[in-house]
């Protein structure tokens, strides 16, 4: 979130507001001269900037993994793909991984209506962060991956994989 407001109301807007931080949206005060997409709002409807705030957050589905002993919100649009082992599963954003405690079933179902499809036992990739695809022997796939990196779609998977994107 990013906010432009006076400088002596951002205390109190930083303290009402402080649980959307992580939502994707600029917040303009009434009077202030900005140029471009934001919600402008004024003190006397800060209830109705909260109600907007929460609606986008309830819209936005969030994860929550574990990263050096703390718990961080995860907005699943921040997700390049989710790896699963054993009795573990790492959540892999652009800049970071988290520990996560639900199993890749669970996250397959929870997930698949923003855009995520798995591509192997281990492997749940973010459709949307798919850079190009490369084919390999074997009827299996590389994906390149907007972060760098890159991951190989199966060959178990891939009728599953091309019919989700067409469905897209």
């Amino acid at each position: 979130m990013k906010l432009i407001c006076l400088d002596q109301h951002r205390q109190l807007l930083e303290d009402k507001l402080k649980d959307y931080q992580y939502l994707d949206v600029i917040l303009v005060e009434k009077g202030i001269d900005f140029q471009g997409l934001a919600y402008v709002f004024d003190l006397q409807h800060l209830q109705e900037l909260q109600d907007y705030l929460y609606s986008l957050e309830m819209s936005s589905q969030v994860l929550f993994g574990k990263k050096n002993e703390r718990i961080y919100k995860i907005d699943v649009h921040t997700i390049v793909y989710i790896e699963g082992f054993s009795k573990e599963a790492y959540i892999h954003t652009r800049e970071e991984q988290y520990e996560i405690k639900e199993k890749l079933y669970e996250l397959e179902n929870i997930l698949s209506e923003y855009g995520f499809v798995r591509i192997s036992k281990s492997l749940i990739i973010n459709c949307y962060m798919i850079d190009s695809l490369e084919p390999l022997m074997n009827m299996k796939y590389r994906i390149y991956l907007k972060n760098g990196e890159y991951v190989e779609l199966s060959r178990s998977y891939v009728r599953s994989f091309k019919n989700y994107l067409k469905m897209r």
